[in-house]
């Protein structure tokens, strides 16, 4: 599947990556990767440690943009590019979202799209997806601040590969 991705999206850049230029067959292929990977890592029921780190294809979308910002100098830590997976399965969602039920929300372009806080902009105008993300334990409120949870969390997973 990798090759089939790189051969029909991959080779357009980066720009083929963000969400809402996936065509109906890679968003939904791509939205089962970024559920699979949600659900293994966040619980909505409990608060419980990450255990995977994601799909290949998942992964590759994320370099893709990645090279794209920091022009071929990213030397990110593993727990960042955690990080950057969960916001990435969390913005194709968001995209499926939209296209089904018009939720609304802008899309991300190549400097945002990693960003927490462009999902959390989204708390004014859809709180509820905000509240699911903590339910889900994907944003904790503590003391340390709920990027720090979401770090401690993947890290745990990765280290435990």
């Amino acid at each position: 599947m990798l090759s089939e991705f790189y051969n029909e999206i991959l080779t357009f850049g980066p720009v083929a990556v963000l969400p809402q230029n996936l065509n109906s067959k890679w968003l939904q292929q791509l939205q089962k990767m970024a559920d699979d990977f949600l659900d293994s890592n966040f619980n909505l029921h409990a608060c419980t440690d990450a255990r995977e780190i994601g799909d290949p294809v998942l992964a590759a979308c994320v370099y893709e943009i990645l090279r794209y910002q920091y022009a071929d100098k990213s030397d990110l830590t593993p727990k960042e590019m955690a990080e950057k997976m969960v916001i990435y399965a969390l913005s194709i969602t968001m995209e499926s979202i939209n296209r089904n039920d018009e939720f609304g929300l802008a899309p991300p372009n190549l400097d945002n799209i990693l960003s927490m806080e462009r999902i959390l902009s989204y708390k004014e105008t859809q709180p509820e997806f905000i509240k699911l993300l903590k339910d889900a334990c994907i944003i904790r409120e503590s003391e340390k601040g709920w990027f720090q949870n979401i770090k401690e969390k993947l890290i745990a997973g990765i280290k435990g590969s």
